[in-house]
């Protein structure tokens, strides 16, 4: 190091036997270095395969502030695709209770039918919170296909999330196609205006309801049911 500070040129630093001798044994190092590092990572990513959409940098950060579940609130969306936020309840810390999508200023929000506590290794909570997330989107798509057929339609997208709301649009026309299929011959025509007569008043509350003064995520949802339900 001496050497170094005194010479300039970094090529005559270097043109010495004594480093040249050492380089090869310190890339040997590097490289087995290299390697746990790579073996580690990958452990990591068996355990929680979403865990391959990082890139090793950020693997490394996420692993390193996993300890606390906060520090890892800006790293869910790469991550998931619909997970900007989560929410941890107000006693328990360490408890989440909500996930967030969030655009811009807006959120939707998926309230997780029971919480998940972020303690331990991180890839083993992350599991367990990808498990609870798709449980309770199951659980909330039973419940809206069951509302969507007793609930008006415009309360029905409000109340629902982006997902469950364009499930429910869609089984409404599914379910009065068929209606329409399963009558005879003769009844197809009547009830073929019927059921176009029907999904039109469904085309024509949703585009209402874009005319109407409300969020940037609200609309993007009400203008994606209404492009998806014309075609």
């Amino acid at each position: 190091m001496e050497r170094s500070s005194e010479t300039k040129n970094v090529i005559k630093v270097c043109n010495n036997d004594i480093l040249r001798g050492s380089l090869g044994e310190l890339q040997s190092g590097l490289e087995v270095c290299q390697k746990k590092l790579e073996n580690y990572l990958e452990a990591k990513k068996m355990i929680f395969p979403r865990f391959y959409f990082c890139s090793n940098d950020d693997l490394l950060k996420i692993l390193s502030v996993g300890s606390d579940p906060n520090m890892v609130q800006d790293d869910f969306e790469k991550l998931f695709a619909a997970i900007n936020r989560v929410r941890f309840d107000e006693v328990d810390r360490r408890l989440i209770t909500d996930i967030y999508q969030v655009m811009g200023k807006f959120e939707e929000c998926l309230t997780l039918k029971e919480g998940v506590h972020a303690e331990g290794m991180i890839e083993e909570w992350l599991v367990k919170l990808q498990n609870e997330m798709q449980r309770t989107v199951k659980e909330v798509c039973r419940e809206g296909c069951q509302d969507c057929l007793n609930m008006p339609t415009k309360e029905y997208v409000q109340k629902y999330i982006s997902q469950v709301a364009l499930l429910g649009i869609q089984r409404l026309w599914t379910e009065k196609v068929e209606e329409c299929l399963e009558k005879s011959q003769k009844e197809k025509l009547s009830e073929l205006e019927k059921k176009k007569k029907e999904i039109f008043n469904i085309m024509e509350t949703l585009t209402n309801m874009c005319l109407e003064d409300m969020n940037k995520l609200i609309r993007q949802k009400t203008e994606t049911l209404v492009t998806i339900h014309v075609h």
